[in-house]
């Protein structure tokens, strides 16, 4: 196969694979029930531009009109406090479909839901960071472990004396980790306390079952 070849197939299936619709979606879309779906995951109306990309491979154009309906219902299905803090508990973000009327509940409802989404993630950063010094001790004290069978079994002064150095700076290494995981564990002891009153707090409000 001749590499302009390669780079057509390649080239199409990187756009197939992302395109929002395909090709049998667009023969048989009914344009006001993709938009209610379309709205009720939180896409904005402009997701339909996407579309339009993606059936013009079949030469079929979404009728806007109908979109635009369902995408109208679809938003009064998606903005309901309910589904404002699930969204934001999840991290998802906000797409700025909902009409005015219902806005205020929504947005109220997922910044509560993105609360406890920053506290959740700033707990994962914390047990990441943990994680990620723990490894790094290990790996210092199995080279440290190393050096020191080196300079055993060494005669060169210099290089003993090297390797000496390299040993220090590794234990001061060791040390500013395991402090940094301290700091860590007291940190994420303090978040977990946080999430517990906030995940309390929504079960009051009546967010959580």
């Amino acid at each position: 196969m001749k590499i302009n070849s390669v780079v057509f197939v390649l080239l199409s299936l990187f756009i197939s694979s992302c395109a929002t619709m395909s090709k049998d979606e667009c023969k048989q879309a009914d344009w006001y029930l993709k938009g209610v779906d379309d709205a009720t995951q939180g896409f904005a109306l402009d997701r339909v531009i996407e579309h339009g990309k993606a059936c013009a491979r079949v030469n079929i154009v979404p009728d806007m009109k109908e979109y635009r309906e369902g995408h109208g219902k679809g938003a009064r299905l998606y903005c309901v406090p309910e589904k404002g803090y699930s969204e934001g508990r999840k991290g998802a973000a906000y797409n700025g479909i909902c009409p005015a009327d219902a806005e205020g509940k929504f947005l109220r409802a997922y910044n509560d839901g993105q609360e406890l989404y920053n506290i959740q993630h700033r707990i994962d950063t914390m047990h990441s960071q943990i994680s990620s010094n723990s490894s790094q001790i290990n790996n210092r004290y199995n080279d440290i472990a190393q050096l020191r069978r080196d300079i055993v079994n060494s005669n060169d002064e210099k290089d003993r004396r090297y390797k000496t150095r390299l040993i220090i700076d590794m234990e001061n290494e060791i040390r500013n980790l395991d402090y940094d995981s301290q700091r860590a564990e007291r940190e994420l002891y303090l978040l977990n306390n946080d999430y517990r009153v906030v995940e309390d707090k929504h079960r009051r409000m009546g967010y959580i079952n």
